[in-house]
């Protein structure tokens, strides 16, 4: 690892704004040198120096050490998003451009999941499903049949430029789970398990805010479409009852890669908007091994943003409990007693019924918030939530679906939407990488 980073620290040494050789003293460059030797974490530590411009080190080979670099940054700091410009070459980006149109029009593409809400009329308008205005997906594989997809089809299209992309990102992948705490089984190769795919937004297509991966306990209470499919074939197969099984993941890192080389999200639209937190945590989001981030306390003046996970471990039939972590690591229980996975997490109004319900201490009440805001039938009754979000601890970033832009984050804790495209289709690559997945 030391070899592989040792180009990228000589660039960082010499790269500037313009392309000019920074001027860095001695003794800040042997500082940072010490620094990036000593221990890969103590980058996010660093403050970048106004000239100096970290997202451009991604452009050169597979960009994994940048990427990571960003990446860890964004999830060390808070709960965010991280977005790398023009990381992918221009001659990918024209080349796997094509081959999305071409296979769109090939009819290889098909609405996925989480554009079944195409299927209902839209705003009163009377308007059906419609397919060249709506989210549609060319998959590597049908998770919840097991079935490889068109994507990976090398008798299709630009199979070559597909292949390209695919060790490219499997390089992203492998330096995520070497140098991320808590994910070293993001390098397992498990078959149809690593999810990749060209994704097709028609003109006026959006997606609803969604958090793209849940705790296992709470799928078994609620049954929720976001990347569950494969432990449902599993399920189907006898493979999983309650036992852990190796071949069963779970979403860890979303990413997504835009493809529109002349994209203007002044006039086009289609930005990504993640609903981020305010302040940053005070410790590692997303996942505690087993235990998944449902929650959050939000911060005060004298306490910190801390993240709540939900730890279904305990002994007996009701083994649930919420725990927070602080920024030592250490946890301490949330809940008054250990409870059933319960439907409190999904009604609407949710924070209230958790805060009621769930919580024992009445300070650790008032703090609380749900990730994703639950939605049901009652929903449409409930006030419009603002930017910041129903604790008010959430601000709201939109990042422009720019081509060659690489925006990595965690499948657990970021709630994200897709604002409506104006005018024209929308391409990108999109995907996530597994991790395995936990049973209590």
């Amino acid at each position: 690892f030391k070899a592989s980073m040792a180009p990228a620290r000589r660039s960082l040494m010499t790269r500037a704004v313009g392309g000019q050789p920074a001027r860095i003293c001695m003794a800040r460059r042997s500082l940072l040198l010490l620094l990036l030797s000593a221990h890969p974490m103590a980058w996010a530590a660093l403050r970048q120096p106004v000239r100096w411009q970290r997202r451009q080190f991604i452009s050169t080979g597979v960009g994994a050490l940048g990427a990571e670099a960003v990446w860890r940054h964004a999830v060390a700091g808070a709960a965010a998003a991280a977005e790398v410009r023009n990381w992918l070459p221009r001659e990918d980006l024209a080349a796997l451009c094509a081959d999305a149109q071409a296979s769109f029009a090939a009819g290889h593409f098909k609405p996925d999941a989480l554009a079944s809400y195409g299927q209902k009329n839209k705003a009163g308008t009377g308007q059906g499903f419609d397919a060249k205005s709506d989210r549609m997906v060319m998959p590597s594989f049908y998770p919840s049949t097991g079935f490889d997809g068109p994507w990976a089809d090398p008798k299709l299209g630009d199979a070559a430029a597909r292949g390209r992309f695919r060790t490219r990102m499997a390089g992203v992948k492998a330096q995520l789970a070497m140098q991320l705490q808590d994910r070293p089984s993001l390098l397992a190769n498990t078959a149809q398990t690593h999810e990749m795919s060209y994704t097709r937004y028609g003109p006026g297509a959006s997606l609803p805010r969604h958090t793209d991966e849940h705790h296992y306990e709470l799928k078994k209470a609620h049954p929720v479409a976001s990347g569950d499919e494969n432990v449902k074939r599993l399920n189907q197969q006898g493979h999983i009852g309650y036992v852990q099984q190796a071949e069963a993941t779970r979403r860890s890192v979303t990413w997504l890669v835009y493809l529109n080389d002349d994209w203007n999200a002044a006039v086009d639209g289609g930005e990504l908007r993640v609903h981020e937190r305010l302040q940053p945590s005070a410790a590692r989001v997303g996942a505690r091994g087993p235990d998944l981030q449902i929650g959050w306390l939000r911060a005060t003046a004298t306490q910190p943003e801390e993240p709540v996970f939900l730890d279904a471990r305990r002994p007996g039939v009701a083994n649930c409990c919420l725990v927070v972590c602080a920024g030592d690591g250490v946890k301490r229980d949330l809940s008054f007693a250990p409870f059933s996975a319960s439907p409190a997490l999904y009604l609407a109004g949710g924070d209230f019924f958790a805060r009621k319900l769930l919580i024992g201490d009445s300070r650790d009440a008032k703090r609380f918030h749900l990730i994703d805001a639950p939605k049901s039938a009652a929903s449409a009754y409930l006030p419009a939530v603002g930017d910041a979000g129903e604790d008010g601890g959430e601000r709201v970033r939109d990042i422009a679906p720019e081509g060659g832009t690489l925006v990595l984050f965690d499948s657990v804790s970021i709630p994200h939407e897709v604002l409506a495209t104006r005018g024209r289709e929308r391409l990108a690559l999109s995907g996530w990488f597994h991790e395995k997945l936990y049973f209590a």
